[in-house]
């Protein structure tokens, strides 16, 4: 074949073979460059059904424009041969880059992050690859991932079945680069979907920050049984959170997996160093702002240390060997320095990505360091809190982490005040007020308790409590911003829309681009219907916010306002949607969405789904001005009559 020339394509090597035919280097005599050629196996070549469904395969694969994903240019057929043409990608498989040892796990992750994007890309596009492994991504040589044969692997009639013959599965290779990528639901004979790429990417990770396969056996049977049967570890030496990602992607029934590539990509975000993010190349319009130094959200976070900091007294410990921090120090003083930067970070920095990986490796060095498993729980709350996560099992991972601090020291007060924030968005919400009353009697000034006593009465209907402690608060630290934010909101649900302006605007003259004051303040507007001021309020956010999902929902709001209901509707999509249903508050204003415009059951659906996530604001709800539409309805009555029955019912509990 060498030599030989397949339409305007000039063969000049051999780059390897594989099931479904040979790829080969060749030129591209009319655009003069260099291409991957796939020039099908003959057992393909005379299957004439087979041909058409991998052609028709690979023109759909040929949408993809990701700078993560292998192109496809062109798919031909010449000398009674079809083929495809490819872009040429010099570089190393990931599993030979990776090697017996595994990679550092920076590289790891900057890896995963370029995976999931593409797989994301594909996703959305109704692509699903099928046979994601280490040797179908290539490392090139500017460091980019390229994830290879998008569309084009285990599509054909028998291919799956292919893989799993007597022959090729006592091929060590093949079982290694097949079969130990497969999903349980694949060998139990059910059709792959896009969760089925999410667990070869589990894989993927594992082996390369391990260099060894999360499942081994040493015949097909025994390695089918592992993947079906055996739990899977974290990959050893790797961060706690690196590995809870992974054991997320290897959960044995896809609905217990992360849904949406997205979600891992967000995630593996979460723990990447800036250093990486620079080498990472184009940033897909959805990746979050984690890595971006002061972003929003952290921004945003670094009141809950910037209080406590200023409040707290140091434990009993010798000079310099504690934490900022209320909690009893970790014995080993290493780990208090962790816990210390992690404070900074949060306090001066705002940065709460390189919070959490010094909480890690404080976790690292003591295990048992309740304070900074506190705050490691703490923050995965925030994930959702501030928009840039719908996925609400970060919730019980937080319960998760925060119980297991419990273990160490019942008596936190840092536990017991995120407990109460936990609790508060699971809907729990008879367990939260136990949960702050906890840690105040640790510490009668905890602000993290506090705020979240703030938001409990706030939820339930109760101003005049919420507004009393956020009032007291308000006075003893004039420049923490939550308490001042909170009363806003209380001021625009009591009608007051000017005073509630004034408030959060003099949050936002200390902190300019906080994505829940901008989100309070432009819905201040949109009740006022001053459509011009909450266009001008959700533009002062930065750019890398407009995929927030707290400021999503009121830029929905106002287009639907605007009388631009198709654009409206595009912007509350399910994944918007998604967020709406676990967030605090969210829920009403959807209802709000759904009935400017005109849908009825829609919005009285979504102010019932408030109400049943423990959203008790009944006179909120009857002077919301975006619910005009609905406010008539019989079924209106009905749901805030269910409010009215359980409030002494709340009242008389314990």
């Amino acid at each position: 074949m060498v030599g030989r020339t397949l339409g305007h394509y000039r063969i000049l090597g051999k780059l390897g073979a594989g099931g479904m035919g040979v790829v080969f280097r060749a030129r591209d005599t009319r655009l003069e460059r260099d291409v991957a050629v796939k020039v099908l196996g003959e057992h393909l070549a005379v299957d004439a059904t087979a041909r058409a469904r991998l052609v028709r395969e690979a023109r759909t694969a040929s949408a993809l424009n990701h700078p993560n994903i292998c192109t496809i240019h062109e798919v031909g057929e010449a000398d009674g041969q079809t083929f495809i043409v490819m872009e040429f990608v010099e570089g190393r498989p990931l599993s030979e880059v990776a090697g017996p040892s595994g990679l550092p796990i920076e590289m790891v992750i900057r890896y995963g992050i370029q995976i999931a994007d593409a797989l994301a890309h594909a996703h959305e596009r109704g692509v699903v690859h099928r046979d994601l492994k280490g040797a179908n991504v290539m490392i090139a040589r500017d460091g980019r991932a390229k994830v290879m044969d998008f569309g084009l692997a285990k599509r054909l009639p028998g291919a799956d079945e292919a893989t799993r013959t007597e022959a090729s599965l006592t091929e060590v290779g093949s079982v290694a680069g097949t079969l130990a990528y497969m999903a349980p639901e694949l060998l139990r004979g059910e059709p792959a979907d896009t969760r089925s790429d999410l667990w070869a990417l589990g894989v993927a990770l594992y082996q390369a920050a391990t260099g060894a396969l999360p499942f081994t056996g040493q015949t097909p049977f025994d390695l089918s049984s592992a993947i079906l049967r055996e739990p899977v570890g974290p990959p050893a030496g790797t961060p706690a959170g690196f590995g809870m990602i992974v054991q997320h992607c290897l959960a044995k029934d896809p609905a217990q997996r992360y849904q949406r590539a997205g979600e891992v990509r967000a995630a593996l975000e979460m723990l990447e160093p800036h250093s990486a993010v620079k080498a990472a190349g184009p940033v897909s319009r959805r990746r979050w702002l984690w890595a971006v130094a002061g972003g929003a959200a952290a921004a945003a976070a670094a009141w809950i240390a910037s209080v406590s900091l200023q409040r707290r007294q140091k434990p009993a410990a010798p000079a310099g060997s504690g934490p900022s921090s209320r909690g009893r120090p970790s014995a080993n003083r290493e780990a208090n320095e962790y816990l210390e930067q992690a404070m900074l970070f949060l306090r001066v920095q705002g940065d709460l990505h390189k919070a959490r990986q010094a909480l890690e490796r404080a976790l690292e060095l003591d295990p048992k360091f309740a304070e900074a498993r506190g705050w490691y729980g703490f923050t995965n709350i925030l994930l959702i809190g501030f928009g840039y996560s719908n996925d609400n099992s970060w919730f019980y991972k937080a319960e998760a982490e925060l119980r297991r601090a419990l273990q160490d020291d019942p008596d936190s007060a840092r536990v017991h005040s995120a407990l109460a924030a936990v609790y508060l968005y699971q809907g729990r919400k008879e367990l939260v007020k136990p949960e702050a009353e906890k840690a105040l009697k640790v510490d009668p000034q905890d602000p993290e308790a506090l705020i979240w006593l703030v938001n409990y009465h706030a939820y339930n209907g109760e101003y005049e409590a919420a507004k009393r402690i956020a009032e007291q608060m308000m006075e003893r630290e004039p420049l923490f911003y939550p308490p001042r934010m909170h009363f806003g909101d209380f001021l625009r649900q009591q009608g007051d829309l000017a005073g509630a302006a004034r408030a959060l605007e003099k949050v936002l003259e200390t902190s300019p681009q906080n994505v829940l004051a901008i989100d309070r303040l432009s819905q201040v507007h949109l009740d006022s219907g001053d459509l011009a001021s909450a266009r001008r309020t959700l533009e002062r956010a930065r750019p890398q916010d407009r995929r927030n999902y707290l400021l999503r929902i009121p830029w929905a709001l106002l287009l639907a306002l605007e009388g631009k209901p198709a654009e409206a509707r595009q912007e509350m999509d399910p994944e918007l949607e998604k967020y709406a249903a676990v967030s605090l508050f969210s829920a009403a204003a959807v209802a709000g969405f759904w009935a400017v415009l005109g849908e009825v059951s829609k919005s009285l659906d979504w102010l019932d789904r408030a109400v049943r996530n423990g959203d008790d604001r009944a006179e909120w709800f009857r002077r919301y001005p975006l619910l005009a539409n609905v406010r008539n309805h019989p079924r209106f009555g009905q749901i805030l009559g269910s409010i009215a029955y359980r409030r002494p019912q709340r009242k008389a509990s314990p």
